[in-house]
């Protein structure tokens, strides 16, 4: 089932089809929809994340992607503009630690032409900060446990 019901617009496939990457845990399907300079922004800004490029991002993705279990999303709303996609969304996974964590987000997704394809050149990531660092905290036990 696609992430976006009925995609119609160049766009929403392309979101749509990103998203395909994290249902599959598969990070070459993330990564074709990615622009080469490529940024992720995560708010608030208190939580102190820095901002990350395709390849940090990445390289966070391909530690965790693979321990989280569960995953399920449910869609809230879609707001399309020219050149962005708007998404209220809540993911639904079992943390490292076996623990059910819901988390809800706002994205903000800014699309671009990359050599003649659309690519997400950047996600702003507004985040339910209480869980954001229940998650995190998790993925720091479980290293701790190794």
């Amino acid at each position: 089932m696609s992430f976006i019901e009925n995609p119609e617009t160049p766009q929403l496939k392309l979101v749509s089809e990103w998203n395909a990457g994290f249902k599959e845990k598969n990070l070459d399907i993330l990564g074709k929809s990615l622009h080469k300079d490529f940024r992720r922004y995560t708010y608030p800004r208190s939580l102190g994340q820095p901002v990350q490029t395709k390849e940090e991002w990445f390289g966070h993705l391909a530690k965790v992607i693979d321990i989280t279990s569960e995953f399920e999303q449910t869609l809230h709303s879609v707001i399309e503009a020219p050149g962005k996609v708007v998404i209220h969304a809540t993911n639904e996974a079992k943390n490292p630690l076996g623990v059910k964590t819901l988390r809800e987000s706002i994205y903000i997704i800014h699309i671009t032409d990359e050599d003649g394809d659309l690519k997400i050149k950047q996600i702003d990531e507004f985040t339910d900060s209480k869980t954001y660092l229940e998650v995190i905290k998790s993925f720091e036990a479980m290293k701790a446990n190794k």
